[in-house]
């Protein structure tokens, strides 16, 4: 699996046979996004899907449930009128947050994320959790790579935190790279890792 960040809080899973993308628009309302085609999409917030800017051929995610899309298995949740996911894909789990805001995670709403392989989660601050809140859910979650999300770069013209004032309240050394290529055997097994991905242009 790649995983590639776009900007803001949208990102996109790849492997040979699938594409799906997460929160597939921008969050600076001044940026816009050409028309996107994949086998799935997800969004945290249902407010900011517009059919038109989707490929009909998608299979659009935008609610909570469960659900089972040629071998990808989606489980989402509804905290505070914003959805999470628990998406397995290429046998690894993948816990997105998306918009996630400044509430705290019950022992119910960990019932579906914890122990996720991977954790994308915001950082940035504002409307969003900051880098104090996002890690108390990394130590939750246990989760064995984190991407952080929704900081100051990447961004456009939204204000957000830098995302070293969270790598510096993690206290783990960041690994960036242009983007992630995993595989379930690959997975860190003692210390989690912490991936900064650049945005694609």
């Amino acid at each position: 699996m790649q995983i590639l960040w776009q900007g803001f809080n949208y990102f996109k899973l790849i492997n040979s046979q699938q594409t799906l993308l997460l929160n597939p628009y921008s969050l600076d309302k001044n940026i816009k996004f050409s028309k996107v085609k994949a086998d799935i999409a997800l969004f945290t917030d249902p407010k900011k899907y517009v059919a038109n800017k989707i490929n009909e051929q998608t299979f659009v995610i935008d609610s909570p449930g469960e659900y089972e899309v040629s071998d990808v298995f989606i489980y989402g949740r509804q905290i505070n009128g914003t959805n999470i996911y628990l998406v397995t894909f290429d046998d690894m789990k993948l816990a997105f947050l998306g918009e996630y805001g400044h509430q705290t995670l019950t022992d119910k709403d960990l019932e579906l994320i914890e122990g996720a392989d991977i954790l994308i989660l915001p950082v940035g601050g504002g409307d969003l959790s900051t880098a104090k809140e996002a890690v108390k859910i990394i130590g939750q979650v246990e989760p064995r790579i984190v991407i952080p999300s929704c900081h100051k770069v990447g961004m456009g013209k939204i204000k957000a935190d830098d995302v070293q004032m969270f790598v510096k309240e993690f206290g783990v050394k960041a690994e960036e790279l242009d983007k992630l290529k995993i595989s379930k055997r690959d997975l860190p097994q003692e210390d989690v890792q912490l991936v900064i991905l650049k945005p694609q242009k």
